[in-house]
C-alpha cells in the first residue's frame, strides 16, 4: 500500500478533528477520553487526527510536537491536513506566519502564538513529509477534507505528496494555457483536478457574489461532497461546524467543531463554556466527546 494511503489501527479509535494549535482543549479532550500524557489507554484505544494541526491557535509548536510523538510511538495516527500542505510547499497564507516567525494579525489585533525557529522548522517539514493523506481499514476510512474514489488512485501510485501535487500542477497550467479559461475557472481547474488538492481541501464551485473570508476574496464555495456518498464509512475535518450544522450523512461525519477559531472567543475575554469546540468521535460506539467534558450519540 502506498505511503500516502496507509492502513488504519485495528480494535477502538478515537477520531480528533483540526486542532489548529490549541493544546490546551487537545489535553483536557485527551483526558476526558481517557488518556494519559503519553497518549497510553487503559484500553488500548487509539487516537487519529484528521489534520490541520496548525494555525490560528497559540501553539501549534506543541500540538505537532505532541502528535509526532505519540505518532512516532504508534500510539496515535494523523493524516494530512491542507494547512500542513501549504507549509510543505513553502506557500504562506493569511494564518500560518507562526511556522516564518510572523505573528499572527487579524484586523489589527495580534493573537498570541509561539513562533517557530530555524531549529524546529526543518523537523516540522520532515514529520509532515511522513503523513498520508488517507487511512483506511474494511470498516472506516478517515481523511482531511474528501474521499474520492477516483482521484484515490493516484495516491497508490506515487510516495512523494510535493511531487504527486506539482506533477498535476504542471499538467492543469500546460492544458489550461491556451484555453479560453479565465482567472476564476483555472483556479477551480487546480482545485479540482489535482488529487492533493481536492482530497485535502475538497472540490470547489465559482460563486456570483464574492465574499471576503481568511485574508481575501474568494470566487469559490466548497462543494458539500457528501451529499453523495455512500461507501464505507468516512470520518473528516475541514468543513468547520462552528454554525452548528452538521455535515455529513449517513455514511460520513465532519468531527470538526471549529475550535481553531476559539482564539475569537478568548478575544472577547471568554475563558470557559466555549461556543467553538474541538472534538473526537469514537468509533465503533459513535460517540462525540467534547474538549470541555460534554459527549453526545452520533
Amino acid at each position: 500500500m502506498s505511503t500516502l494511503i496507509s492502513h488504519l489501527s485495528s480494535g477502538p479509535l478515537d477520531i480528533v478533528g483540526d486542532v489548529h494549535g490549541e493544546i490546551d482543549p487537545l489535553l483536557s479532550l485527551m483526558h476526558h477520553l481517557g488518556y494519559d500524557e503519553h497518549g497510553f489507554h487503559p484500553d488500548n484505544r487509539k487516537l487519529v487526527f484528521v489534520g490541520d494541526l496548525t494555525d490560528r491557535g497559540p501553539d501549534s509548536l506543541t500540538v505537532v510536537n505532541l502528535v509526532q510523538t505519540l505518532t512516532e510511538a504508534q500510539r496515535a495516527q494523523c493524516v494530512l491536513g491542507n494547512h500542513e500542505l501549504n507549509i510543505l510547499l513553502n506557500q504562506r497564507k493569511y494564518d500560518n506566519g507562526w511556522f516564518y516567525g510572523e505573528e499572527f494579525a487579524d484586523n489589527g489585533y495580534i493573537v498570541p502564538q509561539a513562533l517557530a525557529s530555524n531549529n524546529n522548522r526543518d523537523r516540522i517539514l520532515d514529520f509532515f513529509n511522513t503523513l498520508p493523506i488517507a487511512l483506511e481499514r474494511e470498516d472506516l476510512r478517515v481523511i482531511h477534507a474528501c474521499w474520492h474514489a477516483p482521484m484515490m488512485k493516484s495516491l497508490r501510485e506515487t510516495e512523494g505528496v510535493i511531487a504527486l501535487t506539482e506533477q498535476h500542477e504542471d499538467l492543469i497550467e500546460k492544458r489550461t494555457e491556451n484555453s479560453q479559461l479565465d482567472e476564476v475557472d483555472i483556479s477551480l481547474e487546480h482545485q479540482n483536478q489535482n488529487p492533493v488538492r481536492r482530497l485535502t481541501s475538497g472540490p470547489e464551485e465559482r460563486i456570483h457574489s464574492p465574499f471576503f473570508a481568511s485574508g481575501k476574496m474568494r470566487h469559490e464555495q466548497r462543494v458539500p461532497w457528501w451529499n453523495n456518498y455512500n461507501e464505507t464509512f468516512c470520518v473528516f475535518g475541514h468543513y468547520s461546524i462552528a454554525d452548528g450544522k452538521p455535515r455529513g450523512n449517513q455514511s460520513s461525519f465532519c468531527v470538526d467543531y471549529g475550535v481553531g477559531k476559539r482564539w475569537t472567543e478568548r478575544r472577547q475575554g471568554r475563558t470557559k463554556g466555549f461556543t467553538l469546540k474541538l472534538a473526537a468521535l469514537r468509533w465503533p460506539e459513535k460517540l462525540i466527546v467534547f474538549d470541555e467534558g460534554e459527549s453526545r450519540q452520533l
